[in-house]
């Protein structure tokens, strides 16, 4: 296995500079455009060329691409949750205009100084686009690393990871359709309440978080039998803890519970809606609901 052990190194390394050269790129637009919309195509699409620059990593050190089932599938699921979500988010951002959340890294106006205005821009948006690169190489490193067992035998507890990342796949498309279809209506409520919308509040996140974990749980196995590093299989446990992280108590789930309750903190119908919908993991009672 010393042979294998030697490629986790090259594979995440090789992840990792394709996704800092893709935010590099994405950074310089957005500065030199002033304009966010390619923010998330930049951000979500490096997983899916991480993903593929670790394989050809791995080609390069043990002399033969990767066929293994494992490899394939974690590519290939990558790929799909990476390339569907990237254009989701771009196609919503360039529908509605603009992601309130970003515009604070750039310029009120065109007299606002560089550097030293409020904005502090470029200075504030480099380092977010610096962020999202490690938040791509982290939450992406089962994925990469993976790339690095070429003989990996899929064995029934990773089919059952990869199928609990698929499911979760499914899951965030299924509420990302769901939620397009209710912000297309002109007569929508302040809230979607739809579909899987009525077992959780954020129904997207619950699915990306079981993604990553699926992902992760799906990758230790492997790495485990190829004696792998230490600090791989940390990196690996690292990715769905840091996207439950994210989405939960960070960027996410506060942010959209704030604004809706600043909307509706006096609606009798929010507060039963509050009460019946959990606000991320789905009860068997919300479950229920949903499928009735």
């Amino acid at each position: 296995m010393p042979v294998v052990s030697a490629v986790f190194a090259p594979c995440f390394s090789a992840a990792s500079k394709t996704i800092l050269a893709v935010n590099l790129v994405g950074f310089t637009i957005t500065a030199v455009t002033q304009t966010h919309k390619i923010t998330d195509l930049c951000g979500v699409g490096a997983f899916a060329a991480g993903a593929l620059s670790s394989r050809l990593a791995s080609s390069a050190s043990v002399g033969a691409l990767s066929l293994s089932s494992p490899s394939i599938l974690a590519t290939s699921l990558v790929a799909v949750w990476s390339a569907r979500l990237s254009g989701y988010l771009f196609r919503r951002v360039c529908v509605v205009g603009e992601d309130k959340r970003l515009r604070q890294f750039f310029p009120e106006d065109e007299n606002e100084p560089m550097f030293t205005g409020p904005s502090k821009f470029p200075i504030n948006l480099a380092g977010f686009w610096s962020i999202q690169a490690t938040w791509a190489a982290v939450v992406g490193a089962p994925a990469y690393l993976l790339a690095a067992v070429p003989s990996a035998a899929l064995t029934m507890p990773t089919t059952i990871a990869f199928g609990i990342a698929a499911a979760g796949l499914v899951l965030e498309t299924v509420a990302d359709y769901q939620k397009s279809k209710w912000y297309a209506q002109k007569n929508r409520k302040g809230y979607c309440e739809t579909g899987v919308w009525k077992m959780s509040r954020h129904p997207n996140y619950v699915g990306e978080v079981m993604f990553w974990s699926g992902m992760a749980a799906a990758a230790l196995s492997p790495l485990m039998a190829a004696n792998a590093p230490a600090w791989s299989l940390g990196i690996c446990l690292a990715s769905p803890m840091l996207t439950y992280t994210l989405v939960r108590h960070v960027s996410g789930v506060p942010m959209l519970e704030d604004s809706l309750t600043k909307k509706f903190n006096g609606d009798a119908d929010f507060q039963q809606y509050l009460r019946d919908v959990p606000i991320f993991w789905p009860t068997p009672a919300s479950i229920q609901r949903a499928l009735v």
